[in-house]
């Protein structure tokens, strides 16, 4: 087993069946994911992700008792990867199924329609596990492109689709005088008399509810309360 101490590794690499075995070894020996990341160079949540993705549950049978444990097979998490290597990579046209294709277009020209792009999808998909069946996103990207006999006036919902403008905040906000922030330090500190904050008490917000205004000094904490018959006394 080739043993490994550099963390230099090119970006965005996948994992390889070889270095798969050596997790494997590695977690027999006894060492942790953090300890597996530094001898091959790898971030330790790929180790963790890679380790959950391969892991099996076990049962064993030791004195009559049932002993539940999970055990990391890298042949399991190379068959996951190349699983989800084939779902998530863009498929060519001529790569998938053609007959998933004819299926579609028939389905989805039918009157009245069963079934959307994404419902065809995943039931064809459930129904044909070992044929290539493409992504909903890539089959609208087919269907825009052209590369398909159904069109985007065909879809309602996809041609409703708009990309969403992003709303730019305006600057020209008003300004009510000095911010709190930018007061003298003398008035932070409370070492100074003669300062006071001044606060409105609201009830339910009823129209025309009196209200109560509050005077309280900084320094010596006198506070003045007042009840004005609304708001805009």
């Amino acid at each position: 087993m080739s043993t490994n101490h550099s963390t230099k590794k090119s970006l965005y690499s996948h994992l390889s069946a070889s270095e798969r075995g050596e997790i494997s070894a590695y977690l027999k020996m006894g060492k942790t994911p953090s300890e597996i990341a530094r001898l091959l160079g790898r971030h330790r949540s790929t180790i963790s992700r890679e380790i959950k993705r391969g892991s099996v549950s076990q049962v064993q049978d030791k004195n009559g008792k049932r002993i539940y444990s999970t055990v990391y097979f890298p042949d399991s998490g190379q068959r996951v990867y190349e699983i989800n290597r084939r779902k998530s990579a863009y498929h060519k046209l001529s790569y998938c199924s053609q007959t998933f294709f004819k299926e579609l277009e028939k389905a989805l020209k039918t009157k009245p329609r069963c079934h959307s792009v994404d419902s065809f999808v995943q039931t064809y998909r459930e129904k044909h596990p070992l044929e290539v069946i493409p992504s909903t996103k890539t089959v609208y990207r087919y269907i825009k492109d052209g590369l398909l006999r159904v069109k985007p006036i065909d879809l309602p919902k996809m041609v409703c689709i708009r990309k969403r403008s992003k709303v730019t905040p305006k600057a020209t906000k008003k300004i009510l005088g000095k911010s709190i922030e930018e007061r003298p330090e003398t008035i932070t500190n409370r070492s100074e008399f003669g300062h006071w904050e001044i606060d409105l008490v609201l009830g339910k917000k009823t129209k025309g509810e009196a209200v109560v205004m509050t005077l309280v000094e900084r320094q010596t904490r006198f506070a003045i309360a007042v009840k004005l018959a609304n708001i805009v006394c």
